[in-house]
């Protein structure tokens, strides 16, 4: 069987058995948060306003029709925001601001973990803490603060679809896809939070158009490295896709040209990731290559109670030094591993259907807040980020036979690094958002247009 198509078939296959798991999850789902004509009206207006969108964004939108397809993102956005206002989010949101905080006043990067027990100095890797005390700093870290630090960098990735939908010959589809970006419902929930999805997306897409369009000499290096050191600082676990998307399009041009350009930008990755080495071994003496969390990532994603997504770790660690306490907790999770490979494999398994099916985590971590949002709320927001992302989902699968092999290489890099680096630690939802600004261009590739390259002239 020729490559591209046993590819395009096992893109088909995952992509349509984590759609049906997405289906199988509504009952469940309805039960938990409940459902109501309410929802019917969020999902029909979420519709009208994806489709208006789409409808505009055939041609290139006029001044007046950029501006009236911003305000409406700007609305939707507005809306989000104002949900979470006065209220404070768990997690990573919560932490990233505190850490914020606590460089703005000059005690460097430097977190209270309190399940822990202790201080931690690699916890969390820079770039976002960096990026938030700098906005911090500008413009506080209030409600619209945080939306406004969003929507920037949300923009900045839609801008970044629309020449990748480009790059690959369907200009249409490019901007049809960055609109629904930004009106993704995942997207739209974290936008008035300190949460580094976006960033990640933004660097993940300047990655593919940098393996896409490989300059010479060090410009092309800097194109390629810059953003695959500052990912790596970013989110340690998709490092690996700096490589992966140059190893899927190594069929797609010269190899010893892409080995080059991969060789370079490593080089200057490496000199981005070089300040962070030297600044952990001042702090540990030790070799740190990104973050002190690798064992408790490791963990989380295997003990008897796991679900891919962030629990209490055992209590009985609490207290101990941030490296001693990485190995023991890392010791923990292997032990486990050995003596149940049964289980792990099918955890495994069920955490990958688990976070390509279900699109829900905005809407938990909303209902996460304090204080609590009503439940009736939730109701009418979760079959909105569901739908969409079954939609998603499905639509990959459906039209992966159109869709250019470029393209389909992309998305198969980003089902690689699910399955070869993301899915044996936690992963939930967010740790495969990155992949959606692909499946959003696969998904409009086309839609009552032709291609470029493709268009017979008008007689």
């Amino acid at each position: 069987m020729p490559a591209p198509r046993a590819l395009r078939l096992a893109t088909a296959a995952l992509f349509t058995v984590l759609a049906v798991y997405g289906l199988s999850a509504l009952p469940d789902l309805a039960a938990r948060w409940g459902l109501g004509w309410g929802s019917v009206g969020a999902v029909a207006v979420w519709i009208a306003v994806a489709a208006f969108g789409i409808a505009r964004l055939r041609e290139a939108p006029t001044s007046a029709g950029t501006a009236l397809l911003f305000a409406l993102v700007l609305a939707l956005r507005a809306s989000a925001a104002w949900i979470g206002a006065g209220r404070v989010s768990p997690g990573d949101p919560h932490a990233y601001l505190v850490l914020a905080q606590t460089m703005r006043a000059g005690r460097g990067l430097v977190f209270y973990e309190p399940y822990f027990g202790s201080d931690w100095h690699a916890l969390f890797p820079p770039v976002y803490p960096l990026l938030l005390a700098g906005w911090g700093a500008l413009a506080g870290v209030s409600t619209p603060s945080l939306l406004a630090l969003g929507t920037l960098t949300d923009l900045a990735t839609a801008w970044l679809i629309a020449r990748l939908g480009g790059r690959l010959g369907d200009p249409t589809a490019g901007r049809r896809a960055a609109w629904l970006y930004l009106v993704w419902p995942s997207v739209l929930f974290s936008a008035p939070l300190g949460q580094k999805e976006s960033l990640c997306a933004l660097l993940v897409v300047l990655l593919a158009l940098a393996w896409l369009t490989p300059r010479p000499g060090w410009r092309g290096a800097v194109a390629l490295g810059l953003p695959a050191g500052l990912l790596a600082l970013t989110q340690p676990g998709e490092a690996p896709l700096a490589a992966l998307f140059g190893i899927v399009l190594l069929g797609r041009m010269p190899r010893w040209r892409i080995l080059l350009f991969g060789l370079r930008g490593a080089i200057v990755a490496a000199g981005v990731l070089l300040p962070w080495w030297v600044r952990n071994w001042a702090v540990f003496h030790a070799f740190v290559p990104l973050t002190s969390a690798s064992g408790a990532s490791l963990w989380i994603g295997n003990n008897p109670a796991a679900t891919g997504n962030w629990e209490t770790p055992p209590p009985a660690l609490k207290g101990l030094p941030e490296l001693v306490y990485n190995a023991r907790i890392k010791a923990i999770a292997l032990d486990w591993i050995d003596n149940h490979p049964t289980a792990f494999l099918r955890l495994t398994a069920t955490k990958l259907a688990r976070a390509g099916g279900i699109g829900v985590f905005g809407v938990a971590r909303l209902t996460a807040m304090q204080p609590a949002l009503p439940v009736a709320l939730a109701a009418l927001l979760w079959p909105v980020a569901q739908l969409a992302h079954i939609a998603m989902l499905a639509g990959t699968a459906l039209r992966n036979s159109r869709i250019p092999l470029s393209l389909l290489l992309l998305i198969a890099a980003c089902s690689l690094q699910w399955m070869l680096f993301g899915v044996w630690f936690e992963f939930g939802e967010r740790h495969r958002e990155f992949a959606t600004p692909f499946l959003l261009i696969g998904l409009c590739w086309g839609i009552g247009v032709q291609p470029v390259g493709n268009r017979r002239a008008n007689p």
